[in-house]
């Protein structure tokens, strides 16, 4: 059977943020924090916030976009407010008002005031969202200040320790596959709704699949059978965390089918890619699920030593999912 692990290492070097644009993502997001603190000492007289970043862009699963904007998340979490009763504080649009005022005119583009956050657009390449929270003196977890729904509910820290302890237990071969998820996504969701990349990295977590460390082909498409077949089964995921909602909620019953039946062919075409014979067909498979960022395979030439081409073999193990392992 056809082993394609180096083409999807090659595969994640290609599609994750690299070292040279997260200092520049983390540049930009440092200068408006410094705004933002700036706007409270100064305009507003009360004590600066504190930030804590959150979302693919901590958790090490932020993909390149094959169109449209990286997208990084960093908390606001306003200090002044913490000793203050529920009762006590502004309206989650006024707390709102505060960081579109705090960050515009930092971009061409002005800032949007959506429904959890405050969103500045580096136009073309990315975009920074400032969700905003208080964490009262004797709660056990902050609050989000949602535009139109008040302070809710709302812990992304614990969702974030939480895959954490997951990588640890399982390895940072989990934070490819769902990176390879989103790379998925990316380039066949269209105008379909897909499951959002928290739902992909709590999906991946829960249904990681021990025994392929240096096979992340069969893994890949081994997890994503067990996420058809238990999504199949019962279409229901709850947050692992605070606040433990069902994530699915606002899926109506056609947005499932569709996504079913998308995994489904991911699941298919994925094991006729590891069941290829010879590692071009396999590579060309599996550019048809990710699209052209995928390599293919350019085979080696044969090394000719005295009259005899030098080439190495060995026998394939059928693993679960009909590829060696």
């Amino acid at each position: 059977m056809a082993q394609c692990n180096d083409l999807f290492m090659e595969f994640d070097g290609k599609i994750k943020l690299d070292s040279t644009k997260k200092q520049s993502l983390r540049t930009s997001r440092n200068a408006l924090r410094v705004k933002i603190q700036n706007y409270f000492e100064n305009t507003l007289k009360v004590t600066k916030p504190n930030f804590w970043g959150q979302g693919s862009y901590m958790m090490n699963t932020i993909i390149k976009p094959i169109e449209g904007e990286y997208d990084i998340d960093d908390g606001v979490y306003l200090i002044h407010l913490a000793g203050k009763d529920e009762e006590e504080w502004p309206a989650a649009t006024t707390v709102h008002n505060w960081i579109l005022k705090a960050v515009d005119g930092h971009t061409t583009t002005p800032p949007v005031n959506k429904n959890t956050c405050v969103r500045v657009i580096f136009k073309n390449d990315y975009h920074i969202d400032f969700p905003i929270y208080i964490l009262g003196d004797n709660a056990d977890h902050p609050k989000l200040a949602h535009k139109t729904k008040g302070w809710i509910d709302s812990d992304p820290k614990e969702l974030t320790n939480w895959f954490s302890n997951e990588v640890t237990s399982k390895g940072d071969q989990l934070k490819r596959i769902v990176r390879y998820f989103k790379a998925w996504k990316d380039n066949k969701k269209g105008e379909d709704k897909f499951p959002s990349g928290m739902i992909f990295t709590i999906l991946a977590s829960n249904h990681f699949v021990e025994g392929y460390e240096e096979d992340d082909d069969s893994v890949f498409i081994a997890i994503a059978k067990e996420i058809y077949d238990e999504l199949n089964e019962s279409f229901s995921l709850k947050r692992p965390v605070f606040p433990e909602e069902e994530l699915f909620d606002e899926w109506s019953e056609t947005a499932k089918t569709n996504f079913l039946s998308k995994l489904s062919t991911l699941v298919t075409n994925g094991q006729k890619a590891l069941e290829k014979e010879k590692k071009s067909e396999s590579a060309d498979i599996w550019i048809k699920i990710f699209g052209d960022r995928f390599p293919e395979y350019n085979p080696p030439e044969d090394r000719v030593n005295k009259g005899y081409a030098l080439q190495t073999a060995s026998a394939a193990v059928i693993g679960n999912y009909g590829r060696s392992s």
